[in-house]
């Protein structure tokens, strides 16, 4: 049984296309018109295989019955919306390779032991809700209190999903209990150079880092630009210039990464002093406990100059189920394809979907290590070479996964 290469590729060179910017990228954040484009594009293809729901969340599964009855499906999938002028394999490729295993077993025929659903995610990326917004909700891990927040230019969330066609009432109805499915599979660019670097077309991912965003808001007083001496100005940017430098330092002394992503300055007029800053927070690592450390420093900081720390989200570490891991080496080698273990410095949904079931993932190269960009680029040779190891993969946990707990 191979992947039907040629149908792989062209898949995502079209899909590529909805949403392209004119620097090469793609505009498919989530909820947007191109967002929605993509999604029932996903949709489409789906249907000509297997039976296909939208869940509350907007999530988009397809169902590919198996042969025996009772068994739990086997769950493959990530997102096809992107960053702001992201590329065109982050997400895309773990949703297209999804949907070549199941094309390949409805062209010969197949049918599994297991039912295999492909499942295309809602809103993977932090553009509007906060990320993984369509996993969190499917693993009874949505915070309702997110809908009521505002984005950068002042839209409600709770208005931003209606308009794409969700009820926010219903968003939490999407959770599926913990057990309802027997594992997922999860294929993704690397995000990072380390596959690159030492020549390896397949990463198997042994853990996945926690992640931490927050909204810390400063405040001064608006005045004139030109007429209030520089000794007597209450400017929010001043105060809030020192704590994102400390967010740099802060994470360099623990050992972990931080990022000052987005700023909002009000009024936001050149010849204005700021009178209130609010800016997104976030910081990942693979220990807990070293960043409790690391927010109660920033917090106190922050706080201290009179600001605002609000939490957002906070996703723990989640280590991969070692089976899993087994099952997705094994199957590498089946292939005579070189493997390493590594973990992952990116979010994703498999981290939330770990929650109710078991979970691993597999990377394969991204060139230069660059992601969420248009120079985002991951070969044909690639992107088969973990479409292959995923379909294997599939076929070994099928046949092994009741007779082997694991």
């Amino acid at each position: 049984m191979e992947i039907d290469t040629a149908r792989l590729i062209g898949s995502l060179n079209e899909l590529g296309q909805i949403g392209l910017t004119e620097r090469g990228g793609l505009m498919r954040v989530a909820f947007s018109q191109a967002d929605l484009e993509g999604r029932a594009w996903v949709r489409e293809r789906m249907h000509a295989v297997m039976d296909v729901r939208v869940d509350p969340a907007g999530n988009t599964i397809g169902h590919y019955a198996g042969r025996e009855p009772g068994l739990l499906p086997i769950a493959l999938g990530s997102h096809t919306d992107t960053v702001p002028d992201g590329g065109k394999y982050d997400g895309a490729l773990g949703v297209l390779a999804a949907l070549a295993c199941v094309e390949a077993l409805a062209r010969d025929g197949v049918r599994l032991r297991h039912p295999v659903e492909v499942i295309n995610f809602n809103s993977e990326e932090a553009a509007v809700a906060g990320g993984t917004f369509g996993s969190r909700a499917m693993a009874g891990q949505f915070d309702p209190t997110i809908l009521q927040q505002t984005t950068a230019d002042g839209r409600l969330i709770a208005d931003i999903v209606r308009d794409a066609g969700v009820d926010p009432e219903k968003i939490v109805t999407a959770a599926r209990p913990e057990g309802s499915l027997a594992a997922y599979l999860e294929l993704h660019p690397e995000q990072g150079g380390r596959l690159e670097a030492a020549r390896s077309p397949i990463g198997v991912v042994e853990a996945i880092v926690a992640i931490r965003r927050f909204v810390v808001t400063f405040h001064g007083y608006a005045n004139h630009a030109g007429t209030t001496p520089m000794e007597q100005r209450r400017d929010a940017l001043v105060v809030a210039a020192p704590f994102i430098l400390a967010v740099r330092s802060t994470a360099i002394v623990h050992e972990v990464v931080g990022t000052v992503g987005t700023l909002r300055i009000e009024p936001g007029a050149s010849n204005v002093i700021p009178g209130r800053v609010d800016l997104s927070l976030e910081i990942r690592g693979q220990d807990d406990g070293v960043l409790d450390a690391v927010e109660l420093e920033l917090r106190t900081l922050a706080q201290g100059s009179g600001g605002d720390f609000t939490p957002i989200s906070a996703k723990p570490a989640v280590a991969s189920d070692p089976w899993l891991v087994a099952q997705l080496e094994a199957a590498s080698e089946s292939l005579g394809l070189p493997y390493q273990r590594m973990s992952s410095g990116a979010g994703h949904d498999a981290m939330c979907m770990a929650g109710i079931t078991r979970e691993a993932m597999l990377f394969v190269p991204s060139r230069g290590g660059v992601s969420h960009s248009p120079d985002e680029f991951t070969s044909d040779e690639q992107c088969i070479n973990g479409a292959r190891v995923l379909l294997a993969a599939l076929l070994r946990i099928d046949e092994r996964l009741d007779a082997d707990e694991g």
